[in-house]
C-alpha cells in the first residue's frame, strides 16, 4: 500500500529546472519589491515640503489610539502601536503620527482641541483609517512636529529596505550556484 502511495507521489513531483526557475523568479520578485519599497521610503524621505499637502485648520479632537499593522501569509502576525492623531475641522481624515518611542506626551501638551494649526502631510484616500503620512504640524509659526523626525524614520527604512533588496538578490545567486554545483546545468 505505501509503495503505491510513494509511487503516485513520485508522479507529481516539480522538475528540478522547473524549481530552478521557480526560485530564481521568487527572489527576483521579492528584491524587486524590495527595491520598490525602497523607492516609496526615498521618495518620503527627501520630500520637500513646499510639495506636499497643507491644510490650515482647529484641532476639533485629538488623542492617542492603537493602529494595528500586520502581515499576509501563513503566519500571519499582527503588531499593535500607539500613534498621537489629531482631526482638524474641515478636513475628512484623522492625521497621525507614529513615534517609535511610543511618546507622545510633548504633542499632547502643545497640541489641544480648537488650537488652529498648520499641517504638512500626503492626502491618502483611504479616509476611514488613519493618515501616518504627517510630516509637519504648525501651530503659531512655531513647529511642533518636526518634518526631520518623519523624514529620519522614513530614511532608516530605505536603507533596511535597500540593504534587503542586496542581500535577496545575493542569496538568489547563491541559491542558483548551488543548484547548478550540484545537479551541473
Amino acid at each position: 500500500m505505501t509503495n503505491s502511495i510513494f509511487k503516485l507521489l513520485r508522479k507529481f513531483r516539480i522538475p528540478k529546472t522547473l524549481k530552478r526557475v521557480l526560485y530564481f523568479l521568487g527572489g527576483f520578485f521579492l528584491t524587486a519589491a524590495c527595491f520598490f519599497v525602497a523607492y516609496l521610503m526615498f521618495q518620503n524621505g527627501c520630500t520637500d515640503l513646499n510639495k506636499v499637502d497643507k491644510f490650515e485648520g482647529i484641532i476639533t479632537e485629538k488623542g492617542i489610539t492603537t493602529h494595528q499593522t500586520s502581515t499576509s501569509g501563513h503566519n500571519r502576525t499582527t503588531l499593535t502601536k500607539q500613534v498621537f492623531y489629531i482631526k482638524l475641522q474641515g478636513l475628512n481624515q484623522k492625521l497621525a503620527v507614529y513615534n517609535p518611542q511610543q511618546d507622545y506626551g510633548s504633542l499632547d501638551k502643545s497640541l489641544n482641541v480648537g488650537d488652529m494649526v498648520k499641517v504638512f502631510y500626503n492626502h491618502s484616500n483611504l479616509v476611514d483609517k488613519l493618515n501616518l503620512e504627517t510630516f509637519q504640524i504648525e501651530k503659531n509659526q512655531h513647529e511642533i512636529l518636526n518634518s526631520q523626525d518623519f523624514q529620519g524614520q522614513e530614511r532608516i527604512a530605505f536603507y533596511i529596505a535597500f540593504i534587503g533588496g542586496f542581500v535577496l538578490l545575493f542569496l538568489t545567486f547563491l541559491q542558483d550556484r548551488k543548484y547548478r554545483m550540484t545537479y551541473g546545468k
